[in-house]
C-alpha cells in the first residue's frame, strides 16, 4: 500500500504524482498551496477521499504562505486559497475539506500562530480519519463478501485513492486479509485509465489476484460468471442514495442489475453530501484530448468532436449497498440515509458543487 499523501515535519507536504504510475514511482515535495492545487487539476493526487486530505493540507500551506498579522487577515487568505483549491467540481471531499478547515480558522481561539498550528494539526487528523473510516468501511463490508469471491472493480479507489488504505481497497484487502484468496477483476476506465494503470498496480504490489479487463468486456465476463460482486467508489453520494463516481459505473451498475450480480458502494461519510440535490450536482468535463490521445499519440482525426464527461450518476435502485464507515446501508433510499447519515455537518457553507 502508498502512502498517498503526508505532511512532513519540515512543514512540506510530499505526494505521489499518479500520473507517472505505474512505470514510474515519483513523490512531489511543496510549501506552495497552488501546487497542491495543480496537482488536484492535473490528477496528479485524485480520488475523492486523497483530494479531501490533500485539499486540508493545501489549506494549512495556505495559511503558512499568508504571514498575517491578525485572524481576520489570516481568514481571508484562506478564503482565496480555498477558491484556488476547488479545482475539481465533483468530489464533495474537496469543498467538504476547505470548509472544515475555513472554519477552524474561523473559531479557533488564541493567536495567528496558534491557529495556523491548530490548522496543521487538523490537516493531520483529517488524513489519520481517512485511515481509521478506510478500515472500518473494510470491516463493515465483510459480511457482504465471501471467501473465495472475484470482485469486479472500475477507475481506482484502492490506497492512491485515498491516503493509504482505500475504499474499495479496504473492501479488498480486509476481505483477503480474513479469507485468503480474493480475486479482482479490473476494468481499465476509459479515458484516463486508472484502472489499468493504477488499480492493477496496486493490487498486484499486494499479491492479489488481479485480472485486467476493457470497459467493453464487463457485459461478457458478468454473463461468464466471472465475477460474484462489483464494488466501486464514490465522488459523492446523496442523501437519495444517487452515487456519482467514475465514468463507466451506470453502465456498469445497470450490466450487473441485469445478471444478477450484487453491486456495492464503498466511500468514506465524508464524500455523502445530504444538501445537495442530483439537479444541482455538476458532472465535470475534460479535455478532449484524453479521448483523441493515447501514449502521445492521436488515435483519431485530430479535430474529432469529443464529448468527455468524467463522471456519470448511479440511481439507488442499481445499488445493492453503500458500503461506509458508519455502516452499511442496504437497498439505499432517502429514509434509510438519513437515518445513518442526517447528523452529518453540512459539506459547503454555499451552494458550490462537487465533483
Amino acid at each position: 500500500m502508498f502512502r498517498t499523501i503526508e505532511w512532513l515535519d519540515d512543514n512540506t507536504v510530499r505526494y505521489v504524482d499518479q500520473t507517472k504510475l505505474p512505470l514510474v514511482v515519483e513523490h512531489v515535495t511543496t510549501r506552495e498551496h497552488e501546487r497542491i492545487a495543480h496537482a488536484i487539476q492535473l490528477m496528479e493526487i485524485r480520488g475523492a477521499p486523497a483530494i479531501g486530505a490533500a485539499a486540508a493540507m493545501g489549506m494549512a500551506l495556505a495559511a503558512l504562505e499568508s504571514h498575517a498579522a491578525s485572524k481576520p487577515e489570516l481568514v481571508q487568505s484562506l478564503k482565496h486559497a480555498a477558491m484556488s483549491l476547488n479545482v475539481r467540481p465533483t468530489a464533495v471531499n474537496l469543498t467538504w475539506a476547505t470548509t472544515r478547515m475555513l472554519r477552524l480558522a474561523d473559531t479557533a481561539k488564541g493567536s495567528v500562530s496558534d491557529t495556523i498550528k491548530a490548522l496543521i494539526d487538523e490537516a493531520k487528523e483529517i488524513a489519520e480519519e481517512d485511515i481509521r473510516m478506510c478500515r472500518s468501511i473494510g470491516e463493515n463490508a465483510l459480511p457482504l463478501i465471501k471467501s473465495g469471491w472475484t470482485i469486479q472493480t472500475i477507475c481506482n479507489a484502492g490506497s492512491l485513492a485515498t491516503v493509504l488504505l482505500g475504499t474499495v481497497g479496504a473492501v479488498i484487502r480486509v476481505a483477503n486479509e480474513k479469507y485468503g484468496n480474493i480475486k479482482v477483476y479490473a476494468a481499465e476506465t476509459r479515458p484516463r485509465q486508472q484502472g489499468a494503470r493504477l488499480t492493477v498496480f496496486e493490487f498486484m504490489q499486494d499479491g492479489i489476484d488481479t485480472t485486467l479487463i476493457t470497459d467493453g468486456m464487463i457485459g461478457t465476463v458478468f454473463r461468464q460468471g466471472r465475477v460474484n460482486c462489483c464494488v466501486v467508489g464514490a465522488d459523492r453520494i446523496l442523501k437519495t442514495g444517487h452515487v456519482t463516481n467514475k465514468i463507466g459505473t451506470y453502465t456498469m451498475a445497470i450490466t450487473a442489475n441485469y445478471h444478477k450480480i450484487p453491486f456495492y458502494v464503498a466511500a468514506p461519510s465524508s464524500t455523502v453530501d445530504m444538501d445537495s440535490r442530483i439537479e444541482g450536482v455538476k458532472i465535470e468535463e475534460r479535455d478532449p484530448d484524453e479521448v483523441r490521445i493515447i501514449n502521445g499519440q492521436y488515435v483519431t482525426v485530430p479535430t474529432a468532436k469529443v464529448y468527455n464527461p468524467a463522471f456519470d450518476v448511479t440511481p439507488p435502485e442499481l445499488i445493492s449497498a453503500i458500503i461506509t464507515d458508519r455502516g452499511v446501508v442496504r437497498r439505499p433510499n432517502e429514509q434509510k440515509m438519513k437515518k445513518l447519515f442526517g447528523a452529518l455537518a453540512p459539506t459547503s457553507t454555499n451552494s458550490i458543487s462537487c465533483e
